[in-house]
Formats: structure tokens, sequence, C-alpha cells
């Protein structure tokens, strides 16, 4: 969630720029971690994740409530995710979870000819396993997605994530209720972390996701805190005892929290800001 200081709030509004830039320090975290799991995709999500706190910025003087500002922020920031943003590189696949569960089957190999050490068989496994779960969530449609996101990943009550989409509370239950049956489903039948039962392995998907570029060898694409994630043989004994739909939500909530480029985002923005 974005918290911000009210004061900080109202000297950004008398046009401090040190305030200015205090909030974007504030909300770029959370609004970027948002993004990624709406689109899949690093420089997506920090492109996206640009749009919505200059969006932010620009409207300060539309705010009324100082003390409610931080949940303002962050309607603006789902809303655009859901409504307004470019699709992203991942969305334009257009892939359900049909054609995702026949490309996890491509290709599929016992990664020990690739001769990598085990400090980069490990982060392979890291990668696959939250790329993976990421490109699963762009499968339902962006409806169905920022529900599940904002209802099951982050943890938000139907009458949060209702004020934040402004829809009717029946109509939030029946697309989270509709997104957690896909997710359940997708994964009992094919990942092997949720079911012993099921067939991809993160560690089969390495030699595939290498060769297409998915993943660089040694390299975190996705956050450079990958290595102190749990590795998915550890999240799967934690979900072992946990009921069906249980594991789906346990699954991706092991993923990290992913940091955006900072230095460089806020330089950005700000320069817009004289």
């Amino acid at each position: 969630m974005i918290i911000f200081d009210p004061v900080t709030v109202e000297a950004a509004r008398q046009g401090s720029r040190a305030a200015l830039e205090e909030l974007i320090n504030a909300a770029s975290g959370p609004v970027f971690n948002l993004a990624m799991r709406m689109l899949a995709h690093r420089q997506d999500a920090e492109d996206a994740t640009q749009e919505i706190l200059i969006k932010i910025i620009t409207h300060l003087g539309d705010l009324r409530e100082m003390e409610l500002a931080g949940a303002w922020a962050f309607r603006i920031a789902s809303r655009h995710l859901a409504k307004t943003a470019r699709l992203g590189r991942v969305e334009k696949m257009r892939w359900g979870f049909k054609e995702y569960a026949a490309d996890l089957d491509h290709g599929q190999a016992d990664p020990a000819h690739l001769d990598l050490t085990d400090a980069e068989h490990q982060l392979a496994l890291k990668e696959v396993k939250v790329g993976c779960t990421l490109a699963m969530l762009v499968c339902l449609s962006r409806p169905l997605r920022i529900a599940y996101i904002l209802g099951d990943i982050f943890e938000m009550t139907d009458t949060e994530a209702c004020d934040i989409l402004e829809i009717p509370a029946g109509t939030y239950r029946q697309r989270l209720r509709r997104a957690r049956n896909s997710i359940t489903d997708f994964m009992q039948s094919t990942c092997s972390i949720h079911s012993a039962a099921a067939t991809c392995s993160c560690a089969r998907r390495i030699t595939p996701a290498l060769q297409t570029g998915r993943i660089a060898k040694g390299i975190t694409g996705l956050n450079a805190d990958q290595i102190g994630t749990l590795a998915p043989k550890d999240v799967q004994r934690n979900v072992a005892n946990l009921e069906t739909a249980q594991r789906s939500v346990s699954i991706l909530r092991s993923n990290p929290r992913f940091v955006p480029s900072m230095t460089a985002l806020v330089e950005q923005i700000l320069h817009q800001f004289p």
C-alpha cells in the first residue's frame, strides 16, 4: 500500500521539489509491484509506473482528504492498470490458459547438460518460478486479474477492492471467484509446486527459458533481491499441507517484492516538473 505523510503532500502542492521527490519515492515501490503483477514484464511495469506517478503528481490539487492521500494514490494506480494502461508485451501474446499450458509443455528438458554452477541453477529456478507465475496471471482478463491481485495477493477486503475498482460488491465477488477457479484449476493440473501429480517443473523449464531469452545465465532479470527469495522446492514444502485453493494463493504470495530502478525513475519524472 502507499503511505503518504499529509504534511509532505501539502508541501508538494505548494511547489516543494523535495516534497515531490519524497512522494515519488514513497509511491514508486507499491505502484511498481502492482504493475509487475498486472503486466509481467519489468520494462512495461516501469513505463506504467512512470505514467501513474505523473498522473498522481499532476492531480495532487484535486485531493480533498490529506489523511487518505495514500489510498487515493493507490486507486489511481489500480484504475490506470485495469483500464487505461497500454497492452504490455506479455499481454500482446493474447494467451489464455490453454495456450500457456501448451507452451509450458514445449521444450522441457533435464538441465544437467547446461553445466550451470549450483548458484546459477538455484537463481534460474527462482527466475523461472517467478516469471511463470506472473505470466499465468496475464492469462486472466484485466478485470479478473486486478480483482485477484487486490483480493487474494494483496489481501484487501471486498469493501476496499470495490471502492478502488468502482464496481458493485456482487460484480467484484463474481470476478474474484472466477479468477480463483481459473488459477487453481490451471495450477493443479500443470504446476508440480502445487500438485505432485502435475508434470511441469521449474527445473525442466530452465533450458527453454534460457533458449528463448526469458532468463539469462547467472543474471537476475526480475529483482536484485531474487537470491533471498524462497526456492521452488521450499515453496512446495510450505504449501504441501494447504487446501487446494490456498496453495495457489500461497505460491503467488511467495514471489518477491519487486524493486524498480528508483534513481532513473525519479529523475525522469522530476525532469518533467521544472
